[in-house]
């Protein structure tokens, strides 16, 4: 590095960052250059080899129209770095624009900048010496991962500027405090307001960033985008309840979708969505240690600011304002967000909400008693003569999201009167209904049954809910159900068993309940043809593993699967006087017990007849296996001590990630410990509470699951030797 570009010593003036951001940036043009002369060499070397064919044939069309012609030619000349280096130099050029009117932060943006030019000179020097091999390309993995980190970098720098106080504005100094400066001497209390000052935000470079990779998205990805205005900055926002909103908005299809890597499922497309706005710096994936990939994300307050503005420009969303809090409105293009405080607004009276039969979209963000929202749509409409009521039914909304989106319990919602339910089968067209973690949710209305294109009942976490609809087959077009962490319901409805189109299936539950006409069991889910992931909770006594697998082996499209064996709820029976089991039983006389247990004894199967039964049960049994399409097991509280032989790893098949968690007398994964490796193709083994399983780590690694990517071990004190870090989490290192 040249004295130039040392970093200034204490007390000397900072120095201009100015001539430092033109240097990075000539580098960076010089890069750019020195990458596409050799993507045209390439090219031209390609473009020579197929003119020389061109004109070794006689093919009537001119010469230079084939050469116009040949394949990808421009897409060629634009090099590999059109996403890399072009995205660094738009960067720098608006950090540049920026530091420009922002002195205050020379010695900060210098320092920070100046780090990354010896990088960047090396980089340059390697591009150039590649030179002389033509076989390779110009910029490696490493290199762009290296260029992805200094513009990830660059970006963020780029965000900070706007975060420092604007102290030249106050004419009396940083000091004074006679409350006459900004904002009458307060700070900010809400970071949404940031946007109120539309002119003073559109100057920035953040915004004009996030506008420039806006304007390139998709009009399906616009939406997506725009969708984070809803949610606080910073905020955690979990990726499947993103597609659920997506998809009752009609923006994402519920349907598979063939593309270049196949077919696609809903949960990829989203999965794709949200990468590419983390490529784009617009939001960040949410990193946890024990998760082997996100699955949330969260927006950083700035490039939230900007989402929010272009969002209420667009007319979409439409619920901050220059007031400290957010309040509930309806936007231009018919979406109400519902915020705290909103069933005090005015606007909450059925009368006082204009145009309700227009609404869309009605998503709880933050009020706590959101019922009132029922009473907009009840059966009764004012029409324009007003002595008059016309029946109403409201085609335009798509999605009724009144339970919590967050994942954790924080936030607590109930309903007050659940009688307003039954204004649910006026909304004829609605695609998504949530009710995730609503208190004193007893039992769903009928009325839910006339939902007859809903695609996404979503009831996880309502605690109070005792009762799913008989008649739920009504739902005929119903995809997604959630009904996990409903402890109160004990026993399925026949008819869960008839929704043909069903392909997710969480919180069923297995029971005593023995009413074969009313209730569903496991065994009778095999008529979904389309079940592809499902979650059981086992709280019958006699239900074992052979039972479960048993039940499931032949469903022909069962990708995941999560069974838990819980707490047994026992149905109550006849029972006499006494409260014992029977009839009219009565307590036997002092003096009569000795004989009624000698009698008893008498009636005692002998060991030849108890083994008899076993084997003829045994017989009739049907083998149990794993489904051939199941990729993902999760086991949870497993009752027995060794993995039954259709779940040692040499026999699972296609699965390529195992849970078990929770299992107090598990002692190994099978009778004997293989004598060379298995083909087992699990990658990902998460093994938590087992505290008598006992295996090295040798074992695991090389003889059960050869194949492993990611270990997560918690609580099991005997899986010893593992190379796990200080929370029990492997990962096998990438190869370069």
């Amino acid at each position: 590095m040249d004295s130039g570009t040392q970093p200034p010593e204490t007390g000397e003036p900072a120095p201009d960052p100015s001539p430092i951001i033109k240097k990075i940036l000539g580098i960076v043009i010089d890069l750019h250059e020195q990458v596409n002369k050799e993507a045209v060499l390439r090219t031209t070397r390609s473009a020579g080899a197929e003119l020389s064919q061109v004109t070794t044939t006689n093919h009537p069309e001119p010469v230079l129209n084939r050469i116009l012609t040949l394949p990808n030619m421009s897409k060629k000349l634009e090099g590999p770095d059109d996403h890399h280096i072009p995205k660094l130099q738009r960067n720098l050029r608006l950090l540049k624009e920026d530091v420009v009117k922002l002195q205050d932060l020379r010695t900060e943006v210098a320092e920070e900048v100046l780090k990354h030019i010896r990088p960047l000179e090396l980089l340059l020097d390697k591009v150039e010496k590649g030179e002389k091999d033509p076989s390779k390309p110009p910029l490696t993995l490493g290199m762009k991962k290296d260029l992805d980190d200094i513009n990830k970098k660059i970006f963020n720098l780029m965000c900070q500027v706007p975060l420092l106080p604007n102290k030249r504005k106050n004419a009396k100094g940083s000091d004074a405090d006679d409350g006459e400066g900004d904002n009458n001497g307060k700070g900010i209390v809400c970071l949404p307001g940031i946007h109120a000052n539309k002119e003073d935000l559109k100057r920035r470079a953040v915004f004009r960033y996030v506008l420039g990779e806006f304007e390139e998205l998709s009009d399906q990805q616009k939406f997506c985008l725009l969708s984070f205005a809803v949610f606080p900055e910073n905020q955690e926002v979990n990726r499947t309840m993103l597609m659920y909103w997506w998809m009752g908005e009609g923006i994402l299809s519920s349907k598979d979708i063939p593309s270049e890597k196949g077919i696609l499922k809903p949960e990829d497309v989203v999965k794709d969505i949200l990468d590419d706005f983390k490529d784009r710096n617009l939001i960040e994936p949410v990193e946890i240690k024990r998760k082997e990939k996100p699955n949330s994300y969260k927006m950083a307050p700035f490039v939230h600011s900007s989402v929010v503005l272009i969002s209420k420009e667009i007319g979409l969303f439409d619920m901050y304002d220059k007031k400290e809090k957010p309040t509930m409105k309806q936007s231009g293009l018919h979406k109400v967000c519902l915020v705290e405080g909103s069933s005090s607004q005015q606007e909450a009276k059925a009368k006082k909400m204009a145009d309700v039969d227009q609404i869309e979209t009605v998503f709880n963000v933050s009020e706590r008693f959101p019922d009132f929202t029922f009473k907009w749509f009840s059966e009764d409409k004012p029409t324009r003569n007003k002595l008059t009521l016309s029946k109403a039914t409201y085609p335009k909304l798509k999605v009724f999201y009144l339970g919590r989106w967050e994942r954790t319990a924080k936030r607590h919602i109930e309903v007050e009167n659940p009688e307003l339910m039954k204004n649910l089968k006026h909304m004829i067209k609605l695609k998504l209904l949530s009710f995730q973690g609503i208190s004193r949710i007893e039992r769903l209305d009928n009325a839910v049954c006339k939902l007859r294109e809903l695609i996404i009942l979503d009831l996880r976490a309502c605690y109070n809910l005792e009762k799913l609809p008989d008649k739920i087959d009504s739902l005929k077009a119903l995809i997604y159900l959630d009904i996990t962490d409903c402890y109160m319901i004990d026993r399925m409805p026949k008819r869960l068993s008839w929704l043909d189109n069903l392909e997710v299936l969480k919180g069923f539950v297995v029971s005593d309940a023995i009413d074969d006409e009313t209730v569903c069991t496991l065994a009778e889910l095999v008529e979904l043809k389309k079940l592809r992931k499902l979650s059981i909770s086992i709280n019958k006594e006699d239900f074992s593993i052979v039972d479960v697998f048993v039940a499931v082996k032949n469903f022909k499209k069962l990708e995941k699967l999560k069974v838990a064996w819980g707490g047994i709820n026992k149905h109550p029976q006849d029972k006499g006087v006494d409260g014992e089991k029977g009839v009219g039983k009565v307590k036997p006389k002092e003096g009569e017990n000795d004989n009624a247990i000698a009698a008893a004894e008498k009636k005692k199967p002998t060991l030849l007849e108890r083994t008899a039964t076993y084997l003829r049960r045994e017989k009739s049994r049907t083998e149990p296996e794993l489904p051939m399409t199941l990729k993902k097991l999760d086991l949870q509280c497993f009752p027995g001590e060794l993995l039954p032989e259709w779940l040692e790893p040499n026999n699972l098949r296609n699965v390529e990630k195992l849970y078990i968690k929770g299992g107090t007398e598990l002692t190994g994964f099978g009778k004997s410990l293989p004598i060379e490796e298995t083909h087992c193709k699990v990658t990902v083994l998460r093994l938590k509470f087992l505290p008598k399983l006992k295996v090295e780590w040798r074992d695991l690694s090389k003889r059960y699951f050869p194949k492993l990517k990611f270990l997560e071990k918690y609580q099991c004190p005997q899986v010893s030797l593992c190379p796990c870090d200080g929370i029990g989490i492997w990962r096998k290192p990438e190869e370069m």
